[in-house]
């Protein structure tokens, strides 16, 4: 395992640390409900009546009720922000666009609970600034509205009632889903994503962290892969997350979205709950133990033939196959999430054998000079996959039937380059 550099990213050595999910509507729980977190554990806060604010889409951040800190705990909110009683929430109609549970309230019971004793008397706090539907270049400093004041309103009002013993600890940007499907005119390129991330860190190191919490050192950036029904067969947002994680020294790729439970594009409940775990324990094992942690991603794909063997960087070797939700059904696909095309089309996979390691794909023909490689694509199979390691981890919050969630880490969604 590799190791941060010291003086990397910030710690968590502030009265107050902050993290704060930006994004768009899967960072703040849009159709989360009914919320399953809503009991407060450990001693983790949030900034009044709930992680959100009192207006989904407004731009600026107001708190939910006073302006003070609660214990942290999941509610259900409609989208003008208003909060859901449970009768409210149980006449709700399927596919009703309200707010319930985020991946925040079980990204911080994980990291928390994963800390125990090793915490020092300091306080983790909790909050929730993305707008749903948005483009990162509406997210960003400058648009209009410009949606960015959330960031610098919520961190204010977090500092101003620290006394100032305040700092940000991590940021969570749950964004891709909009660029991939290039709404609005969105960004959907791989280096033009990257440069437009860039801007966006720069901006929100200088206005926020600098600005507002007067820290010398960036918090840690943690992302999930856009996949399942926003995947594309060009993979190009998703292929750009991957990048920037594997570049950026203060930028982790937490996990995908495409194994969890959904309704259709937002996750249910449990999706975000689950989630949420594996964000809680990449936050552990980066704030925490301080390592350098990757995802399970390929490093190297060669031709031979009719074989394709592709070398991966597998945390917790070795490969593996698992059923994949899609929608809330598992399933196992027939190639298992691999797409092999050529300058004559799709190339039929007719086995597939997983070592330690590595993964070799049997083709029913040699392909041309033109072969490609995809993974979690569209067309071939619906933004998922079955790939996944034998991390044997269980989170610290528990399944509909009582089981904890895995956090078995699933391959990330690629287009990569073969070799002959």
């Amino acid at each position: 395992m590799d190791y941060l550099k010291p003086g990397t990213i910030a710690g968590r050595d502030r009265g107050i640390n902050h993290v704060i999910a930006y994004g768009q509507s899967l960072s703040s729980g849009w159709e989360g409900w009914p919320a399953l977190s809503t009991t407060p554990r450990h001693d983790l806060l949030m900034l009044g009546d709930s992680v959100r604010p009192r207006s989904e889409a407004a731009p600026d951040w107001q708190p939910v009720g006073e302006a003070r800190f609660t214990p942290l705990r999941a509610t259900n909110q409609a989208l003008d922000g208003q909060l859901l009683s449970d009768a409210e929430v149980a006449a709700l109609p399927e596919g009703a666009l309200a707010l319930g549970e985020t991946v925040l309230e079980a990204a911080m019971h994980e990291w928390r609970h994963r800390m125990r004793k090793m915490w020092p008397p300091r306080l983790l706090l909790a909050s929730s600034a993305g707008v749903g539907g948005r483009s990162l270049e509406a997210l960003s400093k400058g648009a209009q509205p410009e949606l960015f004041q959330r960031l610098r309103d919520c961190a204010t009002l977090a500092r101003d009632l620290a006394g100032g013993d305040y700092g940000i600890a991590a940021l969570l940007l749950l964004q891709g889903e909009n660029n991939a499907s290039a709404l609005d005119g969105a960004t959907n390129e791989t280096g033009a994503y990257k440069a437009l991330f860039q801007r966006f860190l720069d901006d929100f190191d200088t206005d926020v962290v600098r600005g507002v919490a007067q820290q010398s050192l960036p918090p840690a950036v943690f992302l999930h892969q856009v996949g399942g029904g926003y995947a594309t067969d060009t993979l190009s947002i998703a292929q750009a997350q991957l990048a920037l994680s594997l570049e950026h020294r203060r930028v982790f790729l937490a996990a995908p979205s495409y194994p969890f439970t959904d309704k259709g594009g937002h996750l249910d409940a449990h999706g975000y709950r689950w989630l949420g775990a594996f964000f809680g324990r990449a936050m552990w094992r980066v704030l925490t133990l301080g390592e350098d942690w990757k995802p399970l991603h390929p490093l190297h794909a060669e031709l031979a033939g009719t074989a394709l063997r592709i070398r991966f960087h597998v945390p917790v070797p070795p490969l593996r196959w698992a059923p994949v939700y899609r929608g809330r059904t598992a399933d196992m696909l027939p190639e298992r999430g691999f797409t092999v095309s050529d300058t004559q089309g799709r190339v039929a996979i007719t086995a597939i054998e997983l070592a330690e390691t590595t993964a070799t794909l049997h083709l029913a023909r040699a392909p041309d000079a033109g072969v490609s490689l995809r993974y979690a694509d569209q067309s071939g199979s619906f933004g998922v996959g079955n790939l996944q390691d034998s991390d044997p981890s269980r989170a610290l919050d528990t399944q509909a039937d009582g089981t904890n969630y895995p956090l078995s880490n699933w391959c990330v969604a690629f287009r990569f380059g073969v070799s002959g």
